[in-house]
């Protein structure tokens, strides 16, 4: 039986496609000329990685960086991306899932996406063994 085609999905997947190369690109070869990237994400996310300290000075629950200069270490994998990046008070590293992002922007190029981040996908923790658990034995399933 045919399933209703999702668009909202397959835009939102081609999106962050681009989002992924454009990410390696940079990471691997840096910035054309003038080219740099504004990418705002929501810090309420649970994927998010943030220092407490730069979360705590934060008065929204969205956050945009600013890759152009004083960044470093960047790193792309399926769910996101790492970065560090120099604050006002220190150096920070961050982990931006893409399912946190709201927008990604090439100002240089007149170039932006829009997003709404998606909590559905973040992946849930296992639940640990229980203690009291029943044990059952395979001796009484063997043939004698």
């Amino acid at each position: 039986m045919a399933q209703r085609i999702i668009y909202e999905k397959l835009l939102r997947d081609a999106s962050i496609s681009i989002v992924k190369k454009v990410l390696n690109q940079v990471a691997r070869e840096g910035f054309f000329k003038k080219q740099h990237l504004y990418i705002t994400f929501s810090v309420k996310h649970p994927g998010v990685k943030i220092e407490p300290d730069i979360e705590d000075a934060l008065d929204d629950d969205e956050l945009t960086i600013v890759l152009q200069y004083e960044y470093w270490d960047l790193k792309v994998d399926d769910y996101g991306f790492s970065v560090c990046l120099a604050f006002e008070t220190a150096d920070a590293n961050l982990y931006i899932p893409y399912s946190s992002l709201i927008s990604f922007s090439d100002p240089s190029e007149d170039f932006c996406l829009n997003f709404i981040p998606d909590f559905s996908d973040v992946p849930t923790p296992q639940q640990p063994c229980s203690t009291h658990a029943k044990i059952i034995s395979l001796d009484a399933f063997r043939k004698k």
